[in-house]
């Protein structure tokens, strides 16, 4: 798959994919100074040989401890394609995802809230050690799941795999204007564009064609830095469970409580940006429902 995939994207870029600068491990004020304070992008591959989660998360793990949870899970690309979310058992989504032929998507699920547990068993201080505040996230589903272009606006992002295998595409933010045609369409806290891989249209997106793109695939263990306004691309190559982590500095939470949360507020009422949105799906019988 993951060759389909690459050869796919060559095939649309003028310009060569690079790969992300990837090391084995780093210092807290190294990774500070040479990657948050420079905005730049790197996979770590010996990182997480302590994280509880490395032993004990698996389908099997969360079949056991999610017995009584719902939640809400994703079909297909969301950010570039039609939004469309699901209600349900957590345990009839696992299945789906063990069949591996469906596009379910248990994505960005919040460990705080579901599995508060959980928290214990990583290790994102990386981040958290300079940040106010951090958002940790669950990521479950099978072969096949895209996470389309997109950016974490206020955000820095570090993505870790627990099982399985993703690759991650990268932009770098100077490009946004000029390669990666942002969308109208509306999701808290990100900043999407309206650059679709699996039906890329050269005619709407030529300029996208001349982009830099870097590319990684993450292996169970590793875990990639993903800075603040960078764009990417995220595909599931396998069966996978991965989580993340999201951390605000004072400045980034401060626009998190002002500006985007005035933002949240009025989309929540259907007063900005009421049905091109990430965020809401239309039920059954027309109405508008925030996930």
């Amino acid at each position: 798959m993951v060759d389909t995939i690459l050869e796919r994207v060559q095939g649309i870029l003028n310009k060569d994919l690079k790969e992300i600068n990837s090391i084995e491990k780093i210092s807290h004020d190294d990774f500070y100074n040479n990657h948050i304070k420079k905005n730049t992008p790197v996979k770590m591959t010996n990182m997480m040989s302590h994280w509880k989660a490395m032993e004990l998360w698996s389908l099997d793990y969360f079949e056991k401890i999610g017995k009584d949870k719902e939640t809400y899970m994703y079909k297909g690309n969301i950010r570039q394609n039609d939004t469309n979310w699901e209600f349900g058992a957590f345990q009839d989504y696992l299945n789906e995802i063990r069949s591996a032929n469906t596009d379910t998507y248990l994505g960005n699920m919040p460990i705080a809230k579901m599995f508060p547990e959980l928290l214990e068993h990583v290790d994102f201080s990386l981040i958290s050690n300079n940040t106010i505040r951090n958002s940790t996230s669950l990521w479950i589903g099978p072969p096949g799941t895209i996470t389309g272009w997109h950016t974490d606006r206020l955000a820095n992002n570090i993505l870790a795999l627990i099982e399985g295998r993703k690759l991650v595409l990268l932009v770098n933010p100077k490009e946004s204007k000029d390669h990666m045609y942002p969308s109208d369409k509306y999701e808290p806290g990100s900043r999407l564009s309206d650059v679709n891989m699996e039906n890329f249209d050269e005619k709407k997106h030529p300029n996208f064609k001349n982009a830099n793109v870097m590319y990684t695939i993450i292996h169970p263990g590793e875990m990639l830095f993903i800075p603040q306004t960078w764009w990417h691309c995220v595909y599931g190559l396998d069966v996978s469970i991965s989580s993340n982590n999201f951390g605000f500095t004072p400045i980034d939470n401060f626009k998190m409580k002002s500006t985007e949360l005035i933002k949240r507020k009025l989309h929540s009422v259907g007063l900005y940006s009421p049905k091109n949105c990430v965020c809401h799906y239309i039920d059954d019988n027309g109405n508008r429902v925030k996930r």
